[in-house]
C-alpha cells in the first residue's frame, strides 16, 4: 500500500482549512453525517471524565455534537491549522487546543484515553505515521474511532482527473488497506466492525460539485492551481461524462468504525 504522491503539502493543507474555518460546517453536509455516526462511538466508549483527544479536530465540530449527546470525557482539540482551533476556543467547544503535526504529536506518551480521527487520514503522505502518531498518544487499549474516505469517493472526480492526466490528490484505501495501516501503527481493528457508509449527491452542475469538495479541500493539490481554462474544461468533462437526470452526481464512500491500541505495544 502506497500513499499518494500528489498528495498537497502539510502547509497547503493547513492554510486551505485554515481560510475555510468558519465555514467548513455549512459547506460540509455529507461530512458532518459522517461526524454524528463517529460521535455515537465516541459517547459508547468513553467514561466520564476520560481525557480524549480529537486529531484533525477543524473548529469542534465533534464537540458540540458530543455536548448534545451528554458524553463526560473530556477533550482536547488538535490541528495542524491555527485559525479552526482558534475558532473552537472562541465558541467554547473545547477547554484545551493543541497546534501541532501528528506525525509527531507535542505530548507525552500515553497522555489519552482514547483519539478520534474523523475523515482526516486521507491528507497524511504517511497515514501508517500518522496512526503510529496517535497510538503514541494513548495508553494500552485506548480506543480509536474513526472515519476515513475510502476507495470510491469521489470517483466521479477522480476519474474525470485520471482522464485529463491529473493526479488524485487525497489517500484513498480499500478497506482492506485501511485495516492493515491500523494493525501496522499498533491498532486492532475487525472488518466486522467496520460500517461502510456510502452517499450520492447530486448537483446542478460540475461547478457546483467541485464546489462542494472545496469546501473539505479535496480540490487542494500539490502542485500548480489550474487556470480559468483549465477547470471549465475539467467540469464539461465531468458534466460530459456523468450527467444525468439534469444532475451531475457526487459519491462519497466511507469506513466508520473502532479501533483499540494492543496492550502489549510499548511507544517511546
Amino acid at each position: 500500500m502506497e500513499a499518494l504522491a500528489a498528495l498537497p503539502s502539510k502547509r497547503r493543507i493547513a492554510a486551505r482549512f485554515g481560510r475555510a474555518a468558519d465555514t467548513y460546517e455549512s459547506d460540509a453536509g455529507v461530512q458532518m453525517e459522517i461526524l454524528l455516526r463517529v460521535a455515537g462511538l465516541v459517547r459508547g466508549a468513553a467514561g466520564g471524565g476520560e481525557l480524549w483527544c480529537d486529531v484533525g479536530s477543524g473548529s469542534g465540530a465533534l464537540m458540540e455534537r458530543l455536548r448534545l449527546l451528554s458524553c463526560g470525557a473530556r477533550f482536547v482539540c488538535f490541528d495542524l491549522a491555527f485559525a479552526p482551533l482558534r475558532r473552537a476556543l472562541a465558541l467554547r467547544r473545547a477547554a484545551f487546543a493543541v497546534n501541532g503535526d501528528i506525525d509527531f504529536p507535542p505530548v507525552r506518551a500515553g497522555a489519552f484515553h482514547g483519539a478520534v480521527a474523523a475523515s482526516v487520514l486521507q491528507w497524511s503522505a504517511s497515514p501508517e505515521g500518522a496512526l503510529a502518531g496517535i497510538a503514541r498518544m494513548l495508553g494500552p487499549g485506548g480506543a480509536l474511532c474513526f472515519s476515513a474516505f475510502v476507495a470510491g469517493s469521489f470517483e466521479e472526480l477522480v476519474e474525470t482527473r485520471a482522464r485529463a492526466g491529473l493526479p488524485a490528490v487525497v489517500w484513498l484505501p480499500t478497506v482492506s488497506e485501511l485495516l492493515m495501516a491500523l494493525d501496522r501503527a499498533g491498532f486492532e481493528a475487525r472488518a466486522d466492525d467496520i460500517e461502510n457508509f456510502e452517499r450520492v449527491r447530486r448537483f446542478p452542475d460540475a461547478l457546483s460539485a467541485l464546489g462542494s469538495l472545496s469546501g473539505m479541500g479535496v480540490t487542494a493539490t500539490g502542485g500548480r492551481l489550474l487556470n480559468r481554462a483549465e477547470l471549465d474544461n475539467l467540469c464539461g468533462a465531468y458534466t460530459l461524462a456523468f450527467r444525468k437526470d439534469g444532475a451531475v452526481p457526487l459519491t462519497y464512500r466511507a469506513a466508520i468504525g473502532m479501533a483499540r491500541k494492543r496492550a502489549g505495544r510499548t511507544d517511546r
